[in-house]
């Protein structure tokens, strides 16, 4: 956004010479391939600079006037900065309104009133006649950057979750949106007030849902991510294009996709659940859990989460949630007093786990174990060396066989699963897998802005 007359002047003369670039047309010994890609990148920025300059041509002159009420917390640094350029005030005009240096007001606008105080704030809004009629009301206590992560890291969000998903920075980054940024983001997706945020008032307890974890899971952890996870969940059933059909049972889904589920069971899964209705949302952040499934307005959405990016990890978590998709839990989990090594002795998890094998290595999945154990003497740590042998004469993913075998280990008490990753053979990454058919299913102008952001940074990586 351009903010004053000499930002202006600069963004002109730019794009004047993007222009004379462009109009030079082809450059010799330059392949046609990369000179039809620099051109479009030129485009897309002259455009981007005429959207700006068009803008702030229309403030100045009071062709477009500034709104004067603002609805989302998010939206009010830009507001302020509009409010002041339709009323035909200089950042400088602005500071002498307020006893401040032009320099202040010249740092407020560069980051978006990062470091105003809500004093500060409600006299920049008094001098520009601007008010707040939002879904929360304005912060009443002093507020900061710090303070909010301090009470977001409370509910047991992670630090790389807050610097990616709620400030926009990298972890230990300079953050790329201000602390009311990241205020209205944790008030909508924690449906708070403002002031509670602020406070740490924030309820904890996320919605009834099956989580799968790691034994040594935080449940607290766990419990702060799945309501932010679970609200992105939310988002997707909203922006998703396809009305909700109950997916199939087993056997139907063994025929509908045949081959499929030994060729590429991640993709034949996952396309066959949007095709459904029931949105797959694919994370990138790291810990908590590793899959969940909730319902949300009487549809199911499935979350995946695993640091092994493999096709095989994930179609074995993917068809885990489809039964519970398939078959929701009234069991409690999170809300009841159990531990995240307890979860997985639940009979609902035990009876996805089961599905998974069936649907994913068909009848034989036992019996191939036994053969791999026959063969490897009964001792655990020959067993990595036959595994694959067995898993091809069965014509089976060995990814899929391994991940198998952890589960069945898992359940006398051993640990076998940093052994079945090093099984896993394929380069493709399960994320981007995922991520790239979501877009096929999912239409984001649905959502408002604030909520298309949410959801946009949400898949990101």
């Amino acid at each position: 956004m351009i903010r004053n007359e000499r930002q202006y002047r600069v963004t002109l003369s730019e794009r004047d010479r993007l222009l004379a670039e462009l109009a030079e047309g082809k450059v010799a010994d330059v392949p046609g391939w990369i000179l039809a890609v620099t051109r479009e990148a030129l485009t897309s920025q002259v455009l981007e600079m005429d959207d700006e300059i068009a803008e702030y041509e229309a403030l100045r002159s009071g062709a477009a006037p500034a709104a004067t009420q603002v609805a989302d917390l998010s939206e009010l640094p830009r507001a302020l900065v509009s409010a002041r350029i339709a009323s035909h005030l200089t950042q400088r005009d602005l500071a002498e309104r307020l006893g401040l240096r032009e320099q202040q007001i010249q740092r407020y606008e560069a980051n978006d009133y990062a470091g105003a105080s809500i004093s500060r704030l409600e006299e920049v809004m008094q001098a520009l006649n601007v008010t707040f009629r939002g879904e929360v009301s304005l912060p009443s206590v002093g507020a900061n950057g710090g303070a909010l992560r301090r009470n977001l890291t409370d509910m047991g969000l992670s630090k790389a979750t807050l610097s990616r998903r709620f400030f926009g920075g990298d972890i230990g980054g300079t953050p790329t949106a201000g602390w009311m940024h990241a205020a209205a983001r944790a008030a909508r997706i924690f449906r708070a007030d403002i002031n509670d945020v602020l406070a740490g008032r924030i309820p904890t307890v996320a919605n009834a849902g099956a989580f799968r974890a790691s034994r040594a899971a935080n449940r607290e952890t766990v419990n702060g991510y799945a309501r932010y996870a679970e609200y992105l969940g939310e988002l997707l059933t909203r922006a998703c294009t396809v009305d909700y059909q109950p997916l199939p049972d087993l056997p139907a889904i063994r025929s509908q996709l045949a081959d499929q589920l030994v060729d590429k069971p991640l993709y034949a899964l996952t396309r066959l659940c949007w095709q459904h209705g029931v949105p797959i949302l694919p994370l990138s952040d790291p810990g908590s859990f590793y899959g969940a499934c909730w319902q949300v307005s009487g549809r199911p959405v499935i979350a995946l989460k695993h640091g092994v990016r493999s096709p095989d990890r994930w179609a074995f978590l993917l068809a885990h949630e489809v039964d519970h998709a398939r078959n929701p839990s009234e069991e409690p989990v999170i809300e009841a007093d159990l531990e995240a090594r307890e979860w997985r002795e639940l009979p609902s998890e035990q009876a996805a786990d089961d599905f998974a094998s069936q649907l994913l290595l068909s009848d034989a999945a036992e019996a191939m174990l036994h053969v791999a154990v026959d063969q490897a003497n009964g001792d655990i740590a020959r067993l990595k060396s036959v595994l694959p042998a067995v898993a091809a004469a069965g014509e089976v993913s060995v990814g899929l066989l391994a991940d198998y075998a952890a589960t069945r280990i898992g359940a006398q008490g051993i640990n076998w699963w940093p052994t079945a990753n090093r099984l896993h053979e394929s380069e493709e990454d399960a994320w981007t897998v995922c991520r790239s058919i979501l877009f096929e299913y999912v239409d984001f102008s649905r959502l408002d802005a604030l909520d298309r952001e949410i959801l946009i940074d949400g898949i990101g990586i």
